[in-house]
């Protein structure tokens, strides 16, 4: 029988580009394909190019359409995210963050999330500091120390990879990404783990709903804090008695 850390990494990527071709769509496939060079993963691929229309004007998640719904459990149960925006008005793309209003707000605590973005010009690099990871700390999720930004002269006229520091800068990002994503003990196992939390944001989840959350969200991806918050007040509790 198989261990988790036998089975593939469930990696779940999304681009907010809205084109086809698109130099974000580019960028995040170059990641992907430098990660499934180290280790094994199943990838399910999320574009705004093709699920933009799909998205209109829904304001609860019932609204979606079959398809975007899956796609959104695909993110709930995902081991690890890899996400690329281009960048609109210093911010990433608007359907790019209404796909995450819809995401079950404590699904995603503690899961590893790699951050890509391109842009104009160098002059838009922070977006992953100042959008991309504020984003993803609202969901407590564990966003990766190394993003990956792309801009224009990084492309081919045909949208492909070809500066050299951009590919290394994508095997930097993946190599400190690893032992991460390796470590994760419910590898292969949060889409069972999270199945019932994705239902429930199926029927009444709504981006206009305000939801109460506890200051430390319940995670399915690693082991249960309360017992790791026990062993360390008993620490305390002995280093004081003796």
């Amino acid at each position: 029988m198989s261990t988790p850390s036998d089975q593939p990494l469930n990696i779940v990527a999304v681009s907010g580009g809205l084109n086809t071709p698109s130099k974000t769509e580019s960028l995040v496939q170059n990641i992907l394909n430098e990660l499934s060079v180290a280790t094994q993963i199943n990838v399910h691929f999320i574009k705004l190019s093709e699920i933009g229309p799909l998205l209109g004007g829904a304001i609860y998640r019932n609204q979606l359409p079959q398809r975007v719904q899956d796609d959104l459990a695909a993110i709930e149960s995902a081991d690890a995210l890899i996400v690329g925006t281009p960048v609109y008005r210093a911010s990433f793309t608007g359907l790019f963050k209404h796909l995450f209003d819809f995401v079950e707000q404590t699904a995603l605590v503690d899961v590893p999330v790699l951050l890509a973005a391109s842009g104009g010009s160098d002059r838009h690099a922070l977006v992953l500091e100042h959008q991309l990871r504020p984003l993803f700390s609202f969901f407590q999720a564990q966003t990766l120390p190394i993003g990956v930004y792309a801009t224009d002269k990084d492309f081919t006229p045909e949208y492909t990879v070809k500066s050299e520091e951009l590919k290394q800068r994508i095997t930097l990002a993946v190599a400190r990404a690893l032992p991460i994503l390796e470590w994760a003990p419910a590898k292969g196992h949060r889409a069972q783990v999270i199945k019932d939390k994705t239902q429930q944001a199926n029927q009444q989840l709504g981006i206009n709903k305000q939801i109460e959350q506890d200051d430390v969200l319940p995670s399915a991806a690693v082991p249960d804090l309360d017992a790791a918050e026990n062993r360390l007040h008993a620490k305390t509790q002995k280093a004081s008695v003796a």
